[in-house]
C-alpha cells in the first residue's frame, strides 16, 4: 500500500521507496531529512502507478528499489502499460552481479548501487538525480548588493548570515576556518563561543535548502560552499 510522508509543493523533488529493508530505509531517509524532498513509500513500482491520485508517479524524481523488485516491474511492464519509473529507478543489490548491473543499466535504470555502500554516497546519488530534472531551482547572488535570490525571489538575511555567506561564495569550492569567518564576520573583539558559526550555518542550510547549493562542513578545516 502506497503512504504519504510528506506533503511538499515540488513534486518532481521526490522519491519512492520500494524497498523492505526498513532500517537501511531508515538510514537513508535520516540522510534527506533537511531536504526539500518528498518522501513516500510504496510495496512496488507497480503499486505506484496505481496510487496516481495521492502520488502523481509520472513527477516522481526517484524510485529506489531493490533489485528483484526492478525485475519484477520489467517482468510486470510487458503485460501492462507501466512507463511510469522509467529512467527514474536506482536499483540496490544486495551482492554485486555484473549481469544485473548491466541489466539494471540496459533496461532503464539510471544508477546501481550496492547496498553495503555507505548511504551518504546513494543520497548523493538521489539530490543529484533530482537537480538534473529540476533545473530551474537556483539561487542568484549579487555582489555589489550581498543580496541573494530563489527563483527570482529575495532571500531575508539576517546581517551575520549575510556574512558568512559572503565569504563562502567569495571561496566558492575551497574550506573557510572557522576562526576566519568569526573574525570577519563578528570582529576582532568577539568574546563569545565560535558556536555561533554552526547557529548561523544551520539557519542558512534552511533557507537554501532545495536548490543548487550545499554548504558543507569539513570537520578540522573549515567550511564549504558547493553550488551545483
Amino acid at each position: 500500500m502506497f503512504t504519504r510522508q510528506r506533503k511538499r509543493n515540488y513534486m518532481d523533488r521526490s522519491i519512492v521507496l520500494c524497498d523492505h529493508d526498513l532500517l537501511w530505509d531508515t538510514r537513508l531517509k535520516k540522510e534527506l531529512a533537511d531536504e526539500d524532498i518528498f518522501i513516500g513509500h510504496a510495496d512496488s513500482i507497480e503499486d505506484i502507478g496505481m496510487a496516481g491520485n495521492i502520488f502523481p508517479s509520472a513527477t516522481a524524481g526517484v524510485i529506489v528499489c531493490s533489485v528483484e523488485e526492478f525485475y519484477n516491474f520489467i517482468e510486470c511492464k510487458s503485460r501492462l502499460d507501466i512507463h511510469h519509473a522509467e529512467g527514474k529507478i536506482l536499483a540496490i543489490a544486495d551482492n554485486y552481479s555484473a549481469s544485473d548491473e548491466l541489466a539494471a543499466l540496459s533496461l532503464g535504470c539510471f544508477d546501481y548501487q550496492l547496498r553495503t555502500v555507505p548511504v551518504q554516497i546513494i543520497a548523493q546519488r538521489i539530490r543529484n538525480r533530482i537537480a538534473d530534472i529540476s533545473p530551474g531551482r537556483k539561487i542568484y547572488y549579487n555582489k555589489d548588493t550581498k543580496d541573494i535570490y530563489k527563483d527570482g525571489c529575495l532571500i531575508k538575511l539576517t546581517r551575520r548570515e549575510r556574512g558568512v555567506l559572503d565569504i563562502l561564495l567569495c571561496n566558492k569550492g575551497m574550506p573557510v576556518a572557522k576562526e576566519i569567518i568569526l573574525k570577519e564576520v563578528w570582529g576582532k573583539g568577539f568574546n563569545g563561543s565560535i558556536r555561533v558559526i554552526d547557529t548561523v550555518i544551520k539557519q542558512l542550510r534552511h533557507k537554501l535548502k532545495g536548490y543548487n547549493v550545499q554548504i558543507i562542513t569539513y570537520y578540522g578545516r573549515g567550511i564549504s560552499i558547493e553550488i551545483q
